[in-house]
């Protein structure tokens, strides 16, 4: 099985948001190594292309039209990472990831554990 720390575990609310940003690193490695391995079905790489596009196209959209959140004290002043990266990337290359075969991403997360 995956260790579940690996994603951030099943905590609760802000230790869960930290577990995950200390591991986005590994989070995306996984992602880079799953999306590069010919036993992936291209199909399944297509959901990780489909949601990279959608951000690429809510980029363009964020310079035509910035919407701020600048009124929230702490979130304003990192609105774009966090609608850019956790938004749009991260639940499509979370996605992604589930939609891979498991033994495949466990071999992925193991050679990852082990600094290969």
């Amino acid at each position: 099985m995956i260790n579940p720390f690996f994603f951030g575990g099943k905590g609760r609310g802000i230790f869960r948001f930290l577990r995950i940003l200390l591991n986005l690193p590994n989070f995306i490695r996984l992602t880079m190594r799953l999306f590069r391995d010919e036993r992936v079905p291209i199909y399944r790489k297509a959901i990780l292309v489909v949601f990279e596009v959608l951000a690429v196209v809510f980029a363009i959209a964020y310079l035509v039209y910035p919407f701020d959140f600048d009124f929230i004290p702490i979130i304003g002043r990192f609105d774009d990472i966090c609608i850019g990266a956790f938004v749009i990337l991260v639940p499509g290359a979370w996605l992604f990831i589930k939609s891979c075969p498991e033994h495949i991403v466990k071999e992925h997360v193991e050679k990852i554990s082990r600094g290969e």
